[in-house]
């Protein structure tokens, strides 16, 4: 028997690894019901320092994430790792690539290892990867690692998530300046030159440091080898230095609802919440309810969801669903607007937006 939203809550908050593993599983197949999920945990993030770390394919990412959890594990914190896979074309899940390179690096109750997949996302992170993150800062742990594919616009969005971002810079790419020129490794607080124990490391130090000064604040450069273990102990200081003054306090600030400002992805989850109370069936059992887009947080922003009906549900629960979220929003001084509807397939698209 499935355990219940509160007791999962319950669980996750108590740090009690298998209630994390159902509640990540959870986000990964039901972005509204995970959305639920952390609207009963609120109050329980922005403690874990988030590490973002990114870099082209073959920069040697996961092997330096395995390296630093072993690290940090071994300098007493609590370490959390979510590797974005890239997706199975045939099952659509996480190949798994990144969580072998990873490998079992640590296996107590000190760390813990998921991947997830990109799903096809443009940008590398999915919403359900933004929730996963959450959910392991919830669990309790000092510092949460989201190692990224290294493709499209995942630089950016792991940028946008993390509170300090680790760009991965493998030596021997040929030509070190186009990497540059890609605005990459402009988002780094930390720039990582991989595989110091091979030639063509000094050369990529070299040129990073001759154009670091004229970015925005010149990050700091380490030279490290996963293989030896040169540098990662230096590394792992240096992140933890950037814990104690990173944007750690804004990330903090975004779980904290203001009087009459807060996000729209805390919003919608306090009226999912609001639906289960107030509807006398059970909508999770008639209906789906997906997030299509993330928000940004700008006034102008919208969020986009998706509610559909599930095998065992009808249209009658579609509908009870969608005029319910509109008359909520309306209550929060809040726009539900739909979108599109296509009751012949059981869907339809509301867009949540701030009132004027």
């Amino acid at each position: 028997m499935g355990l219940s939203l509160d007791d999962l809550a319950v669980g996750v908050a108590a740090g009690e690894r298998s209630a994390l593993a159902r509640a990540l599983s959870l986000a990964e197949r039901d972005s509204a019901a995970a959305a639920d999920l952390l609207y009963r945990l609120q109050g329980k993030f922005g403690r874990a320092h988030v590490i973002g770390v990114t870099g082209p394919p073959g920069a040697g990412k996961s092997t330096l994430v395995g390296a630093l959890l072993r690290q940090f594990v071994k300098m007493g914190k609590r370490v959390a790792v979510l590797a974005v896979d890239p997706s199975s074309p045939v099952t659509g899940g996480a190949l798994l690539g990144d969580r072998f390179r990873i490998g079992d690096a640590v296996v107590d109750e000190h760390s813990f290892i998921r991947s997830t997949a990109t799903r096809g996302s443009l940008g590398g992170l999915t919403g359900a990867a933004r929730q996963m993150v959450d959910l392991m800062d919830a669990a309790g742990f000092d510092l949460v690692v989201v190692e990224t594919v290294g493709t499209g616009q995942s630089e950016i969005d792991v940028a946008r998530l993390a509170d300090s971002t680790l760009v991965v810079f493998p030596p021997g790419l040929g030509d070190e300046l186009q990497a540059i020129k890609a605005g990459i490794l402009e988002l780094a607080d930390i720039l990582v030159v991989t595989k110091s124990d091979t030639a063509g490391a000094t050369q990529a130090c070299l040129a990073l440091q001759t154009v670091a000064p004229l970015w925005r604040s010149a990050p700091p450069i380490h030279s490290v080898s996963a293989l030896t273990g040169d540098g990662i102990a230096a590394l792992a200081d240096a992140v933890l230095a950037l814990a104690k003054t990173s944007r750690q306090a804004a990330r903090r600030a975004k779980h904290v609802t203001e009087p009459g400002r807060c996000s729209l992805a805390d919003s919608f989850q306090k009226l999912r919440h609001e639906l289960d109370l107030r509807l006398t069936f059970n909508p999770a059992a008639g209906v789906t309810m997906e997030l299509l887009s993330a928000e940004h947080d700008s006034p102008a922003s919208g969020l986009q969801m998706l509610v559909s009906v599930r095998p065992d549900g009808n249209l009658f629960q579609l509908g009870a669903v969608a005029g319910a979220l509109v008359v909520l929003a309306a209550e929060a001084n809040l726009k539900c607007i739909v979108q599109d509807m296509d009751m012949v397939g059981g869907r339809m698209q509301l867009l949540l937006e701030r009132a004027a």
